[in-house]
């Protein structure tokens, strides 16, 4: 199976500080074979034999086994991915595609946090959800938004990992190529 592993945290603001060789090495170790990365901040893509639940329950310990700090990571098959990127609700061409965010959570939000979400939102914002994965459209940028900004876990009940819209591209597209 083709998976993309998302890595929370890594490389962000000079703390947790991994080369994506190392990275790549890890899961390699770990079974993945083909291991690509995309960009300095924890996109892998790769083949692995083990189910997503058996998979997502032995990384996330040997990876703090091996780099001594946890990260939380969200996998995702690549039709799941493909699927999340169709699904992107607020595609239009006087949008920047920057300012286009997919959030995927990590377990099952709580049954309002799209309510809550959409409650933050300024009026250059969006917010929409599917199942286990929210659009965002930060009209103003993600920096000043008080959703991007948010303790996701505390408030929705999950963390979120957020990507815009050209590294999902760009991972699908190595994903194809596996």
């Amino acid at each position: 199976m083709i998976y993309i592993a998302l890595f929370r945290g890594l490389n962000v603001g000079g703390h947790h500080k991994i080369k994506m060789a190392d990275l790549c090495a890890f899961l390699n170790r770990h079974g993945g074979e083909n291991t690509k990365h995309y960009i300095q901040s924890g996109n892998l893509v790769f083949h692995h034999d083990d189910s997503l639940a058996a998979l997502a329950q032995k990384l996330e310990p040997a990876f703090a086994d091996t780099f001594g700090f946890q990260s939380q990571i969200v996998l995702r098959t690549l039709p799941q991915l493909q699927a999340a990127q169709k699904a992107y609700p607020f595609d239009r061409e006087d949008r920047e595609q920057k300012f286009m965010m997919t959030g995927f959570a990590r377990a099952t939000p709580n049954d309002d946090a799209l309510e809550l979400l959409t409650s933050l939102a300024t009026e250059k914002e969006l917010v929409a959800q599917q199942g286990e994965a929210f659009f965002f459209y930060f009209g103003d940028g993600s920096g000043r938004s008080k959703i991007a900004n948010l303790n996701f876990e505390k408030k929705i009940g999950t963390a979120l990992t957020i990507r815009n819209r050209r590294t999902i591209s760009k991972l699908i597209e190595m994903a194809e190529k596996i």
